[in-house]
């Protein structure tokens, strides 16, 4: 046995052994036996380290007729020659670079000679390092035999991978020598990875001789990956100006080193502190945000937006980026400290967005974008009920009415997800506040339900509120039965106005005279020409004419309007009673007063 279950080797080569075969089959009697094709066909292993892998035995054209003739010979080889014949395959790939393909052979192949199983292991641990993995038991591996001249590379690759400083240091100027017995692809591949870590360790020499040799790769050197990494160099050196221009020239792109370079912008912006380099780092990580997802570029990316934005005096945006990261990278550490920092920062914006420093027109947008992103946030239930008075305030009913619905969903959300009981008294302060919104909106009958399904409150001065609305909202509707049955212990001068209506729709004159007076001695200021109109009514209706006079005589410091004026003054002038028909002309008169007070009060507004 060979060969374990052929896996992803089987998809690779299927078809192209069905075809070998065929043509083995009609080959003619006197045709090279296998062993002879397998020879013929592969280049001389060689001696000494080259017998373990060797990656420029092969040319470096002609990769499709290579490939054709392993295949070939793959097709007629037998017993020991078949694994080496994959071997074969997995080596050419590698050297092309070619990680994915030489994995799946080598996944594939079952090597039984010794030759075989240290060809096997020493292309097998290539793949790993070459894709940053680290190789088990680097030691053993023949890919760090003494006599190999390319042992420094893969010790190098092993100390990025394992983060092993010492090793680093000890086998950088080795691996750079090691080059030059490697494949271009793979030097293409390692390059990039060895210039940075030259960089990093501050071994300017290396790090030099690194960059030049990017030259001999115009597709690299002239790529967002050069400039990064002689940016990375100029910053090293302290040549702040050179690391810039080149991060600059890296960040247009939109590849892994674009979005470095971006990143090492930010950095340098937020080290400086400067308003002009923050703005101008902000604008290129805005420039670059979708172009790069998925790792810690992205991560760090959201990260340090948030952070500029936040140093750049705006507040909602950084709160935005922060949400996207907590979205996209949940239960990470940056989730975390992105979380804390949302907080922080949405406490800042919404006071702003209060205090009239943001307009309503931008504030909506945002706060709609931070639903999604924090709605579990216990506080986001808070921040609504701010972004809902805010518009209350300003006369916006139909979006404080919106923004009061949302907080109360909010916080019966949070308690079913968190099990934690939600506060009643904020429940029965958010669905005052609702009401309110609708009945400042004409909406009474629905501002009566919202009322109606509130429980009665423990704590006092919710109940006093509560009652309140309730009387003015059940007054609005007409409903002057109720108003007299909701129990309001102190009224303000609505509540009082809205009694004093009440009774006086009853026809219990005495008892709105009581309350209008009280309106007019405990708010002197709410008194208006209208209250003093149905004041004089009353009092005309019960046969008070020292009330009636009194109001007429205040008459023309409550109003401008002559008619107000005109309609007390003819209500205190009343005919002597001589005869029924002259009473019959008083009560007339009271009739059209009481129609002339209606009409203009809803006329003037007063």
């Amino acid at each position: 046995m060979f060969m374990r279950e052929p896996m992803r080797a089987a998809v690779i080569f299927a078809s192209l052994l069905a075809g070998g075969a065929v043509l083995a089959a009609g080959a003619p009697h006197n045709a090279p036996t296998p062993v002879e094709l397998i020879v013929a066909a592969r280049p001389g292993p060689g001696d000494g380290w080259r017998a373990d892998m060797d990656l420029r035995r092969w040319p470096a054209d002609g990769f499709h007729r290579i490939v054709t003739k392993r295949i070939d010979a793959l097709s007629s080889a037998h017993g020991p020659e078949r694994p080496r014949v994959f071997l074969d395959m997995a080596e050419l790939y590698l050297g092309h670079a070619l990680l994915y393909e030489a994995g799946s052979i080598l996944d594939g192949v079952e090597a039984v000679t010794p030759r075989d199983k240290r060809r096997w292991r020493a292309m097998r641990d290539a793949v790993l390092l070459l894709q940053g993995e680290a190789a088990s038991e680097i030691g053993s591996s023949p890919l760090v035999a003494p006599v190999r001249p390319d042992r420094g590379m893969w010790l190098t690759l092993q100390a990025i991978a394992t983060g092993d400083e010492v090793m680093l240091r000890n086998n950088l100027a080795g691996a750079l020598e090691a080059l030059e017995f490697q494949t271009r692809p793979i030097v293409r591949a390692v390059l990039p990875i060895f210039t940075e870590a030259a960089v990093e360790a501050g071994e300017v020499r290396l790090a030099q001789q690194a960059v030049s040799l990017l030259e001999d790769f115009p597709d690299l050197s002239g790529a967002p990956v050069g400039h990064f990494l002689r940016g990375r160099e100029a910053e090293v050196l302290g040549q702040a100006r050179t690391a810039l221009e080149r991060y600059f020239a890296a960040s247009d792109g939109w590849d892994l080193y674009a979005a470095r370079a971006r990143l090492a912008l930010a950095d340098m912006a937020l080290a400086d502190g400067g308003r002009g380099a923050l703005l101008a780092a902000r604008d290129v990580l805005e420039y670059g945000a979708g172009a790069w997802r998925g790792d810690q570029y992205e991560r760090d990316l959201l990260l340090r937006l948030g952070g500029l934005y936040s140093a750049t005096g705006d507040p909602f945006a950084a709160v935005v980026a922060h949400g996207k990261l907590m979205s996209r990278f949940p239960g990470s550490e940056a989730a975390a400290k992105a979380a804390d920092q949302a907080r922080i920062e949405m406490a800042t914006a919404y006071r702003e967005g209060a205090e009239g420093q943001l307009p309503l027109a931008e504030w909506l947008p945002v706060h709609m974008s931070l639903v999604p992103l924090f709605r579990y946030f216990p506080e986001f239930a808070l921040h609504s009920e701010t972004l809902a008075d805010y518009a209350l305030k300003v006369g916006g009913t139909d979006l404080a009415e919106g923004e009061y619905r949302r907080a109360i969903s909010l916080v019966e959300e949070l308690e079913e997800v968190s099990g934690q009981p939600a506060d009643p008294e904020r429940l029965v302060r958010l669905r005052l506040k609702l009401a309110r919104a609708l009945s400042r909106g004409g909406r009474f009958s629905e501002a009566r339900d919202v009322l109606d399904g509130i429980e009665v409150p423990q704590n006092p001065d919710q109940r006093q509120g509560v009652n309140a609305l309730k009387a003015s909202v059940l007054a609005e509707l007409g409903d002057f039965s109720g108003v007299r049955g909701t129990y309001v212990s102190d009224p303000d001068a609505a509540g009082m106005r809205d009694l004093a209506l009440a009774l006086w729709e009853d026809g219990r004159w005495e008892d709105a005279i009581v309350f209008y007076r009280r309106l007019r001695s405990t708010f002197p200021e709410e008194f208006t020409a209208r209250d003093a109109s149905y004041l004089l009514l009353a009092a005309r209706k019960s046969g008070d004419e020292t009330t009636a006079g009194e109001v007429v005589a205040a008459f023309p410091g409550l109003t401008d309007s002559a008619t107000w004026v005109n309609v007390a003054a003819s209500l205190i002038e009343t005919p002597a009673p001589l005869s029924p028909l002259s009473r019959e002309a008083a009560d007339t008169r009271l009739e059209s007063a009481e129609r002339a007070v209606g009409t203009i009060g809803g006329g003037e507004g007063l």
